[in-house]
């Protein structure tokens, strides 16, 4: 897949996630390898970046968790403004979509 394509949308991406519920780093890039069929890997040279950058944005808010095992996992959850944010993205999604699809879409 041609990564251009996905220029700029990882914020909706992670949000989408997050809107699910809170996960962990390695959580998400194995639910978008899962989801993707392999075909899209988010690397953690791009995912905590992003991610940290929706936490400074306040989107998000990211909390210590620690595991059966003694481990510490870092979750990461939605907040309201990134819920209003998400909402915002998923129209503009639409309108990017349906514009594309003028264009590349059956003509009759």
């Amino acid at each position: 897949m041609d990564r251009e394509l996905l220029k700029g949308s990882t914020p909706l991406l992670l949000l989408s996630l997050l809107s699910e519920g809170p996960m962990y780093g390695y959580q998400i890039i194995e639910t978008v390898r899962a989801r993707t069929g392999g075909s899209y890997t988010l690397k953690e040279g791009a995912l905590y970046p992003a991610l940290h950058k929706l936490e400074a944005a306040e989107f998000i808010s990211s909390y210590w968790e620690t595991q059966p095992n003694g481990r510490e996992r870092r979750y990461y959850a939605i907040q309201a403004g990134g819920t209003a944010f998400l909402d915002a993205k998923k129209r503009e999604w639409k309108q990017f979509v349906d514009m594309v699809q003028g264009f590349v879409g059956p003509r009759g």
